[in-house]
């Protein structure tokens, strides 16, 4: 329990530089999912309320947003600032509604930017402007104001809202999930299983978790260099059929950490987005069954204990030991 403790005061110190004095606090839902996974894994057809998995639709690539499910058909400003773009949804629902539904983009101070999707955004910009005073030249929207949703807008069903906030300065897309005071996560991430895969595609080694004791989880591998795949999910709120990628991976080979990935935060290039530090665009950091790929390990001829710790922000931690035979 300490070094989960330990854990968590490190995950904020890292982030509390990144966000400076950003006053933003997600509202409080009934559930949350998004960053770093994949949106046809976000819904569930069979759920009353949801609509069709998204995946087929817009592609297996990390989400960088994350999806709040309100109790009520609004959602509230999670920061101050000034409106800076609004989205109308497409006038009749089709597939080729907007995806992102309607939106709104806000200015926050220190050059971040929320945008929050599934809106009715024609009523929500008439709202603030009605609240808008003579003197302001500027379309400002305070934090903890209530905006209208768009009746299951864009990819996102009836009461869920996508949000995400970009760091202009720093190109980033920013994990909110840190900035829900009110999660009290208790429940720590699944590992589903782990393979190693040749870097120069000559074979794989699958760590299996399925029904194989912790003493007996072993593979045999020749020497070289190995890309780690992942397949871990991180469930937020208990119960919920929605889940998150898990925020940190670390591996230690015989007691040295080999790779240390993050979802804190995804990359914005030309590209593409870069997350766990993969080259853009996003979809190179899945591989074809859905598994993350987290870093590169050396392998020598030899024995070894590999240690997989993926952990979600709140410190709670997974641990996958497997002993590893290279010829």
């Amino acid at each position: 329990m300490k070094g989960m403790k330990y854990l968590s005061l490190i995950l904020v110190c890292l982030a509390a530089p990144m966000l400076g004095a950003l006053d933003f606090q997600i509202p409080e839902v009934l559930d949350l999912s998004g960053f770093g996974s994949l949106p046809g894994d976000l819904t569930n057809a069979q759920l009353p309320g949801k609509s069709p998995q998204m995946g087929s639709l817009y592609g297996r690539v990390p989400r960088s947003d994350i999806v709040l499910e309100s109790a009520t058909a609004d959602i509230e400003v999670p920061a101050s600032g000034t409106v800076i773009y609004v989205q109308a949804d497409a006038p009749v629902k089709t597939i080729f509604s907007f995806p992102l539904g309607g939106a709104l983009a806000i200015l926050h101070p220190e050059s971040y930017v929320s945008l929050i999707s599934g809106l009715d955004a024609e009523r929500a910009l008439e709202s603030a402007e009605r609240r808008q005073s003579a003197a302001q030249s500027e379309l400002v929207v305070k934090k903890g104001e209530t905006l209208p949703g768009g009746n299951g807008s864009g990819v996102y069903p009836l009461n869920d809202f996508g949000l995400r906030l970009f760091d202009a300065k720093s190109s980033l897309w920013v994990n909110p999930i840190f900035l829900a005071s009110w999660i009290h996560d208790r429940t720590p991430p699944v590992i589903r299983s782990a393979r190693l895969a040749r870097s120069d595609g000559s074979g794989t080694a699958f760590i299996d978790l399925s029904g194989v004791p912790a003493k007996d989880r072993k593979i045999t591998c020749p020497q070289g260099s190995y890309r780690l795949y992942l397949d871990a999910l991180d469930i937020i709120i208990p119960g919920s059929p929605m889940y998150s990628a898990p925020y940190r991976i670390l591996a230690v080979l015989d007691g040295k950490s080999v790779v240390d990935s993050s979802l804190m935060a995804a990359k914005s290039t030309e590209a593409g987005l870069s997350f766990l530090e993969n080259p853009a665009p996003s979809r190179e950091t899945l591989a074809a069954d859905g598994s993350y790929s987290v870093g590169q390990i050396v392998l020598a001829r030899g024995e070894h204990d590999l240690q997989l710790q993926v952990s979600d922000y709140a410190g709670n931690t997974s641990t996958l030991k497997v002993f590893v035979i290279v010829r």
